[in-house]
């Protein structure tokens, strides 16, 4: 009784400085972080944009380790092996792959695939849609060189990523659209779970976004949890996805450097949307994790100088994709 006063009391500080913090910026002043007050100065540690005040999603809309650790990684380390349900029969055995899309995704270089799968659960009641992370150096490079290109609006929402958008578009008229409305069509009550990690998680994030914006979902029965997820689009499209989704989380191990690029750049270039849980360990189970209050400021995993390639591939205590080329065995 005594841990749920003190939850329900922290939410109620955080909520409570969110609204000063909001307060202050629309009066055209800073937010001093260090000493909760309005345009104080000088200060150590500032807020400047409003998606930085201090806000948790709520008690029904929660983050749970236990869900991440049980599910979320098998869905994810299933989408780096041909034969995702290889890992479901061995870890969630009620969860049936419906349809694998493999197709190019470059619409510049050379061809590089992008992989993602649907699938259902009827005991669950649950639709799942995972797309996989960057593959070789070649995609990875094509990735880094797509970033000049440019963003894309997305419709009125601000702008995203070209190269994510553009993958996402790829897989999802290569045969994702039309398995996940006859899925919707079978299961129109079922909750949609969407994952991915690394590039598949900025394109999950799109691809949330985007049956949302053509009514194919409410937003509110979605849940979107991403591993290691890059900057995916700008300021206004942080905005709209903060504002839209109740349920959506960025996972980061310690020092991923996926987490941090691209980079943020000018007043309202590429920013991150909530809300970030950041393991500052190894991840395994028991350790301690951290739900950041700010979108995309100085806190959490921002703080880190020193950024980690190996922390990519190690969530929740495993190397996660060689777990999924491997089928998942019980460890």
């Amino acid at each position: 009784m005594m841990i749920l006063h003190v939850l329900i009391f922290a939410l109620f500080v955080v909520s409570s400085s969110a609204d000063k913090c909001a307060d202050c910026l629309a009066n055209g002043k800073h937010w001093c972080v260090t000493v909760g007050q309005c345009g104080f100065s000088p200060c150590l540690t500032t807020i400047t944009k409003a998606l930085n005040c201090p806000s948790l999603p709520d008690k029904a809309h929660a983050y749970n380790d236990t869900f991440a650790r049980t599910k979320i990684i098998v869905t994810n380390a299933a989408s780096y092996t041909m034969t995702p349900q290889k890992c479901f029969d061995s870890q969630m055995s009620t969860m049936k792959v419906s349809k694998i899309i493999n197709v190019n995704c470059d619409r510049y270089g050379p061809e590089a695939k992008c992989f993602s799968f649907t699938a259902v659960d009827t005991v669950q009641k649950v639709l799942l849609i995972t797309f996989r992370g960057t593959i070789g150096n070649t995609q990875l490079t094509e990735e880094i060189l797509d970033f000049f290109h440019g963003k894309k609006q997305f419709f009125d929402s601000g702008n995203v990523f070209e190269y994510f958008y553009d993958a996402f578009l790829f897989q999802w008229n290569g045969g994702m659209q039309q398995d996940l409305r006859k899925l919707k069509y079978q299961y129109p009550d079922y909750e949609l779970w969407v994952t991915g990690h690394s590039m598949g998680g900025a394109i999950a994030s799109i691809a949330a976004s985007y049956v949302v914006k053509i009514g194919l979902f409410n937003a509110d029965n979605i849940k979107l949890i991403t591993l290691g997820q890059p900057r995916t689009g700008d300021y206004e499209y942080a905005k709209w996805h903060d504002a839209t989704f109740k349920y959506s989380f960025r996972v980061v191990h310690h020092r991923d450097i996926a987490a941090h690029i691209p980079p943020m750049e000018g007043q309202d270039e590429l920013f991150h949307h909530r809300t970030e849980v950041w393991y500052n360990n190894n991840m395994t189970i028991g350790q301690p994790y951290e739900l950041c209050a700010e979108a995309d400021g100085l806190y959490c995993s921002n703080q880190q100088v020193d950024l980690s390639q190996e922390d990519h591939y190690y969530y929740y205590g495993i190397h996660f994709v060689d777990w999924g080329l491997a089928g998942c065995p019980n460890i």
